[in-house]
């Protein structure tokens, strides 16, 4: 399994970038929307739906790595705590992960209180807001470096 660590980290590397991509550009969307007191159309609802999507494909991804590829997780299961002061293993095995099913759990609250708003300024405000905490969890818990 390990020769499939690399390549699967690396789409997961990548495709954060088609997450943050989509995650600006429906945030921007629904804030016009929100603002300009626009009508929630099907198209809006799509873009939610794909960035929903994006996220969910992000996960799966992290959570195959987490739990069956990467060496830092593996040994920081294998081995318990006391390796949790180290700050990269602790970073990789506990805080990145749960920081990351946070901003997943944002999107899809945020998608599901869109399409379930009283009014579509209702809609665009909730996504806003919920998209826009979602990509912030992200971007303060993305790796930017190899650490």
């Amino acid at each position: 399994m390990q020769q499939f660590y690399l390549p699967i980290k690396d789409f997961h590397s990548y495709w954060r970038w088609l997450v943050l991509a989509l995650a600006v550009i429906v945030i921007i969307k629904y804030l016009i929307g929100w603002l300009n007191k626009g009508k929630f159309s099907l198209a809006d609802d799509r873009l939610g739906l794909f960035y929903m999507i994006s996220m969910d494909v992000q996960l799966l991804i992290g959570l195959l790595l987490y739990f069956f590829l990467s060496p830092i997780t593996q040994s920081a299961i294998q081995f318990g705590g006391y390796q949790m002061e180290d700050d990269n293993v602790r970073f990789y095995a506990i805080e990145h992960p749960a920081a990351m099913v946070l901003a997943v759990v944002f999107a899809h609250v945020g998608r599901v209180l869109s399409k379930k708003g009283i009014n579509d300024n209702v809609r665009f405000k909730r996504g806003t807001i919920l998209f826009a905490i979602s990509l912030i969890i992200m971007l303060a818990m993305i790796p930017w470096t190899n650490r």
